[in-house]
């Protein structure tokens, strides 16, 4: 027997209507800075009386309506009309059941810079009385158009018509974006400061006294963040949860609206979503999950996470599934992103595997009531995994992610279901954020810039030594912490955690530079630390374990593992398993030091299981690169050496956009490129079968399209980050050449250095595109000089989480070697010199001539 139903209205019967929740009305005080922005508001009350208000106490979720009115022309209006702020909006109108024939448009003005933006269409929402939600951003004027179907007259159009503005509120402890001086409007504590990540939900408040015994399932539960951390007003949730005997089938959909918010902004947007649905008469959010850009799951619906709960997302057929929202419109050109795909996946299969489903089967469901598609009553054979178009007259989930739903059945039926979604956001907030190591020339420290919606917030930067609490060992000359780092989450808890390389750190017992790796937990990092040190099985001596490190689920158990390399005699590497045990062996059987290591780690065959890439030179000056293969029961395994050259950096990244991990290696000097002078990077392919030299290719200063001319010992790829800028499917590629000469005001400025961002497409790397930055380039601060060596290193991520891929360059000799960060914005996916800013001495507070910007990560 199944307990959920819908009354005549298509409204769970558990859940009553609501009216509008009449709060304090907000006015707008300040300017809002950016897409996302930062608003400070005055408060005014009903009767208009002026009051207080503290935005770090926190701000309701409101919803206002407001009529549209006939104009004499086969329309419904308003006209342009300044409002309280508000951030999503939607059309509704009387009867659930009633539908739109026609079409509803709406313009808004920006809070921020008082522009009015172009018309929107609305899509007409499933099953109620409502268009889907429009997420428009930090906006305080509204205009808005109703034409009947045909330009029949108004008559035609349903009763009560009307538009509902949703102000999505400010929780207490959210995460807010630096303002137009650069700091930072968070609390107090700028490392835990964000939303938590739950595990199994302990909180009785999760899982209520009635609702049933969760299952155990055969797939790994994935990091889910709970209603109360991303702010649920759960005083305007109407009756209680429901729950289903079983889950048969998942229905992806997608929110519509906008793909251009950033990720920070998903608790505000999903907030505005839940009022939106509360206010239609849904009594809560309608879907069961949600999943954002950047990969993040969060729970949807009240009840639990790890229950049946009756959902209100695809009519006819809630009272035998789980629906899952993508935020973002897929109907358009916009295409969901990689992490949002993976996501979806890994939280279909586990729900499946409570009750036994296969993703990539059929079901037979029968429709409750009259879908559009189905009739009441009607058998429909379904996929396992179905899109919400399949059971109901919707576009959901759009035709772009409609058309991915192939590879997420592919996915979530893979080993990868069971994966640690990888993330570089160790404070929780939905941004990727920034190492900047400087472990030269003393003992070595680290400093973590959070990423924010407008720039990195360098206000809240944490640094960190062996001399921090919680961190072990001692800070001592020559240790090189944080000679390599790398992000991942390694305890499964929903954020990153970093793992740093010291390979000059010295044993208790004589060795000197036997090395070390240190694993510190975010987000706090002052609890819990681990410390991987070399086996008893090889000689400590001069070893540098932890010369390089990598991270990455190699079994994919649901929680990230470390690999290490050192870099000693012959060369040995590890790696370890978040189980405790550890996995070791020889790099090389050639005799003598290894140099130049550098490790990335990627799905290179697409099997679920991710692989190291390890970039080194042997003692005979030949540089070589080894693919390590990830398994369940073996972890990691060495499995062979390419026959493509090494260099002195690589990375790894959907470069092609086939689904395969491929890795880019940056080739600086003749002896590694086999014949460019200035240097190159060769992108080589990953396959089901591993790398393949077919379709590789290789840039140069001396390729079509690429600025410049290849000089010997420019080092042109002496630095590499993969990242997709524009978010089109394909990772594009930064590269520094430090070495690069610039000509100034006629004299020569040795070793100043550049840049290039060069595109990818579908056959791989390409000239055509490029981009060339240097400190000489167009609305970039500064100027070049001998020695600056920008491009020392780069990062092409995405500290913003709006989906498209930032730069940051690292110029470890400017200002006489305490160094620098240059960070440029891609703004709606094109790199924007415009605002690019500088992080060095002032802004990070770095020790003077720690040649900040030598190592950058991710």
């Amino acid at each position: 027997m199944k307990r959920g139903s819908r009354d005549s209205q298509g409204r769970s019967r558990a859940y009553e209507p609501v009216g509008v929740k009449r709060r304090a009305w907000l006015t707008l005080g300040a300017v809002v800075v950016g897409g996302a922005g930062v608003v400070s508001y005055d408060v005014v009350s009903p009767e208009g009386g002026a009051g207080t208000f503290d935005a770090r106490a926190g701000r309701p979720a409101e919803v206002r309506e407001l009529p549209l009115t006939g104009d004499g022309h086969n329309r419904r209006v308003l006209a342009r009309t300044d409002t309280e702020p508000f951030s999503l909006l939607g059309v509704s109108w009387t009867g659930a059941s009633t539908a739109l024939d026609g079409t509803a448009q709406v313009r808004t003005r920006s809070g921020g810079t008082g522009a009015w933006s172009a018309w929107r269409t609305l899509e007409p929402g499933a099953g109620r009385g409502a268009s889907e939600p429009l997420w428009v951003g930090p906006s305080d004027g509204v205009e808005a158009r109703v034409m009947a179907a045909g330009g029949s007259s108004r008559a035609g159009l349903p009763k009560g018509l009307k538009v509902d503005l949703v102000d999505p509120g400010v929780t207490a402890t959210e995460h807010r974006s630096p303002n137009a001086s650069g700091t930072d409007n968070r609390a107090e504590n700028p490392v835990n400061v964000a939303f938590t990540v739950d595990g199994p939900p302990t909180d009785p408040a999760d899982s209520p006294a009635t609702a049933p015994t969760p299952l155990a399932s055969t797939v790994t539960r994935p990091p889910i963040v709970s209603r109360a951390r991303w702010g649920a007003d759960e005083s305007t949730v109407t009756g209680t949860p429901e729950y289903l005997d079983k889950i048969s089938a998942v229905f992806v959909h997608h929110t519509g609206g906008t793909n251009s918010y950033s990720c920070a902004d998903s608790p505000a947007l999903i907030r505005a979503l839940t009022a939106y649905d509360v206010e239609g008469g849904l009594g809560d959010l309608g879907a069961n999950f949600v999943v954002d850009k950047c990969g993040r799951i969060y729970e949807g619906r009240a009840g639990g996470t790890d229950v049946s709960v009756r959902g209100a997302h695809t009519p006819g057929f809630d009272d035998d599934s789980v629906g899952v929202a993508v935020l973002g419109d897929f109907e358009g050109t916009a295409k969901p992103s990689r992490a949002a795909l993976e996501s979806v996946a890994r939280l279909a299969a586990w729900k499946l595997g409570q009750y036994g489903g296969d993703p990539t089967g059929t079901v037979t469901l029968t429709a409750s009531e009259d879908t559009g598609t189905y009739a009441k009553d009607e058998q429909a054979t379904l996929d396992v995994i179905s899109g919400g178009k399949d059971a109901t007259t919707t576009l959901s989930p759009g035709a772009n992610l409609y058309a991915d739903l192939a590879e997420v059945r592919r996915y979530a039926a893979s080993p990868g279901r069971n994966s640690a979604i990888p993330t570089a956001d160790y404070n929780g907030d939905g941004t990727a954020d920034l190492v900047a190591a400087t472990p030269k020339p003393s003992s070595g420290s680290i400093t973590l810039v959070p990423g924010g919606v407008s720039a990195p917030v360098s206000s809240s930067k944490v640094q960190l030594t062996q001399s921090s609490t919680g961190v072990p060992g001692a800070s001592e000359s020559g240790d090189q912490w944080g000679a390599a780092t790398a992000w991942g989450d390694i305890n499964g808890d929903g954020y990153a955690d970093l793992a740093i390389g010291a390979p000059g750190e010295d044993d208790t017992t004589g060795h000197a530079d036997r090395g070390a790796v240190t694993i510190l937990y975010g987000p706090s990092f002052t609890a819990g630390a681990d410390t991987m040190a070399l086996g008893d099985d090889y000689n400590p001596n001069s070893a540098r374990f932890g010369a390089t490190v990598a991270v990455g689920d190699f079994n994919a158990d649901g929680r990230a593992d470390v690999f290490t390399a050192a870099t000693g005699t012959g060369g040995n590497w590890a790696a370890r398993f978040n189980d405790g045990h550890e996995v070791a062996g020889d790099i090389t059987t050639v005799t003598g030091s290894l140099a130049y290591a550098d490790a990335t780690s990627g799905d290179f065959n697409r099997d679920g299981y991710a692989d190291v890439a390890l970039n080194y030179r042997d003692a005979s000056g030949v540089s070589k690169v080894v693919w390590f293969k990830g398994s369940r029961s073996l972890g990691l395994t060495k499995v062979a050496t390419l026959t493509v050259k090494g260099g002195r950096a690589i990375a790894a990244g959907d470069v092609d956009g086939n689904g395969y991990d491929d890795i880019v290696i940056g080739q600086p000097y003749t002896s590694e490129s086999g014949g460019s002078a200035g240097g190159q990077v060769t992108m080589l392919p990953g396959t089901s079968t591993g790398f393949t030299t077919t379709g590789m290719t290789t840039i140069h200063q001396g390729t079509a399209d690429v600025e410049g001319a290849s000089e010997s010992s420019d080092a042109f790829g002496a630095s590499v980050s993969v990242g997709d800028v524009d978010a089109d499917g394909y990772a594009d590629v930064l590269t520094g050449a430090p070495n690069e000469d610039i000509t100034r005001a006629g004299m020569n400025r040795a070793n100043a250095g550049s840049v290039w961002l060069l595109k990818a497409t579908s056959a791989g790397l390409t000239g055509k595109g490029s981009l060339a930055l240097s400190q000489d380039s167009p609305n970039i601060a500064g100027s070049t000089e001998t020695d600056d060596k920008f491009g020392s290193a780069v990062s092409l991520t995405d500290v913003t989480g709006d989906g498209c891929a930032d730069l940051l360059i690292g110029a470890e000799g400017e200002d006489t070697g305490n160094g620098t960060i240059l960070y440029v914005p891609s703004v709606n996916g094109t790199p924007t010199t415009t605002k690019s800013t500088y992080y060095g001495l002032a802004q990070l507070a770095t020790a003077t001539a720690a040649r900040l910007g030598q190592s950058l990560t991710p």
